[in-house]
């Protein structure tokens, strides 16, 4: 049996340091529900059902377009005959008197979780084997959380599948759902279908397959997303399969200038990055010994990328602070002092700018520098 997990889509998230393109993006990471569900229907993917664990939406009161679109969505599964288990997050919780998985509890298409503490939440029949569900929906006041979640029940079936929006051995706080992952190990699950940790992962607990499904689309440079698809084998052993979700890609590289020698060679490291689906962000570390202007080189190149961001204006060394460096009662102004020491006496040019590289290079590595 195929199941497709999702996780932390976040739906009706906008990404305001997009400026102009706020609503643009905001619609496509939206859209990413029906790119999910496309793939589900596609025959070819043999997907018997889906698992929603956690933060579908990025509030507990979505606006009132944005659900309309979630439950045709939603129904287009049903409507096809997979099987849909949707539970609740920490964004989007349930404790509210007026969140959306009680506004519109009615309506919700498939099986909607809201039991505040584990148990079996589904049952579903496929080949002649019995496959059964299990997780809860976090209520504020009623959910145990302390110490962490580890009575998980299991009933009287071929397979065992959990679905929690939690974290696995750590505890952050009620609205995180600390999960033990010892008491998981000994839990009798075949898998456990997680959400809220937005990369993906997979752990094996003893003969339990815990899988962070991991959010596809990015948010920011912080929560690049992790692109993928993912879907829970089960059948005589658990597997875990990952799909390019053909998501736009969120790309930080980190450039050491001390290994270049000019502004031109900046500029084409930045051009060598050009991707017009990119949002990317470019960091410059290290020192260099000419001027680097980061905003003139996210204007003139911007046009090659979907957004881009480049920081690093403090990584000029000039002479007045190589200077102040030197002055400095530290490793860092000790090896200063030698490095000039090593100029001054220093002939052929060659020679100058290896001791040049290297004073630029020890300065970037130092840090903050220790007192002597």
């Amino acid at each position: 049996m195929r199941i497709l997990h999702l996780a932390d889509l976040h739906l009706g998230w906008r990404p305001n340091f997009l400026g102009s393109k706020n609503e643009e993006r905001g619609r496509e990471r939206d859209n990413f529900l029906t790119r999910a569900v496309d793939f589900a229907l596609d025959k070819k993917n043999e997907i018997s059902a889906v698992l929603i664990a956690g933060d579908l939406f990025e509030t507990h009161r979505p606006p009132a377009e944005l659900l309309e679109y979630v439950l045709s969505q939603l129904n287009r599964l049903v409507e096809n005959n997979l099987y849909l288990v949707t539970v609740p997050g920490n964004h989007d919780e349930v404790s509210y008197q007026d969140s959306v998985y009680k506004t519109a509890q009615k309506r919700w298409p498939g099986v909607l979780v809201l039991n505040p503490n584990p148990a079996e939440i589904a049952r579903l029949e496929k080949d002649g084997r019995q496959i059964a569900f299990y997780g809860l929906a976090y209520s504020a006041g009623l959910t145990r959380t302390s110490p962490p979640l580890q009575e998980f029940p299991k009933g009287d079936a071929h397979i065992h599948v959990g679905i929690f929006h939690g974290s696995l051995n750590w505890d952050a706080g009620d609205r995180s759902l600390p999960l033990s992952g010892e008491a998981l190990s000994q839990s009798g699950y075949h898998c456990v279908a997680l959400g809220h940790i937005h990369q993906h992962s997979v752990r094996y607990l003893g003969q339990t397959v815990a899988c962070y499904a991991g959010a596809p689309e990015a948010k920011h440079f912080s929560d690049p997303g992790c692109g993928t698809l993912t879907i829970l084998n089960l059948g005589e052993s658990t597997s875990v399969e990952t799909v390019d979700a053909q998501c736009r890609p969120c790309l930080t590289c980190k450039v050491d200038v001390s290994e270049l020698d000019s502004p031109q060679e900046v500029e084409k490291l930045v051009e060598s990055q050009a991707d017009s689906r990119a949002m990317q962000r470019i960091v410059l570390t290290g020192v260099a010994n000419f001027q680097i202007d980061a905003q003139v080189l996210q204007e003139k190149f911007a046009h090659l990328f979907y957004h881009l961001e480049i920081n690093g204006d403090n990584v000029f060394l000039d002479d007045a602070v190589i200077e102040r460096l030197a002055a400095e009662p530290t490793i860092r102004g000790y090896f200063v002092r030698s490095m000039q020491d090593r100029l001054k006496q220093s002939k052929e040019e060659e020679e100058r700018e290896v001791v040049r590289r290297a004073l630029l290079r020890g300065v970037a590595a130092l840090g903050g520098g220790a007192v002597l």
